[in-house]
């Protein structure tokens, strides 16, 4: 019988749980993008003054960190619409992990061809 009251009081928090787990998913993306951004940044200025050419590698570290952040967004939004579904809300889902994955998969593309040697820019 205390199996069948600890499903209820979960159920009950389901919610609120969620929530909390998509927002701390939604913190750590933004967290890893700004640092990312910080660090291209930093390294930017730097290599400036040291008139070496390290545009390539700034730009594979931070789609590297974009791209991560990106999926951290996914499953924020994946959590997000778990709790309370409709079909308004699973196709604004599914657009959104559309329009993420296809940038996903250029940035993905771009490391690719930058870390193979055909550096742009």
């Amino acid at each position: 019988m205390s199996i069948t009251i600890f499903i209820d009081v979960f159920n009950a928090n389901l919610e609120y749980v969620s929530t909390f787990i998509a927002a701390i998913l939604g913190y750590v993306g933004i967290s890893i993008i700004l640092y990312g951004s910080a660090k291209g940044i930093v390294e930017f200025v730097f290599g400036f003054f040291d008139h070496e050419k390290h545009i390539p590698h700034i730009r594979i570290e931070l789609a590297k960190h974009l791209s991560l952040g990106l999926e951290f967004f996914v499953g924020k939004d994946m959590i997000g619409t778990i709790v309370n579904p409709s079909w308004d809300e699973l196709g604004k889902l599914g657009a959104i992990i559309a329009l993420r994955t296809v940038i996903a998969l250029f940035l993905d593309y771009e490391l690719k061809k930058m870390e193979g040697g055909d550096s742009v820019g």
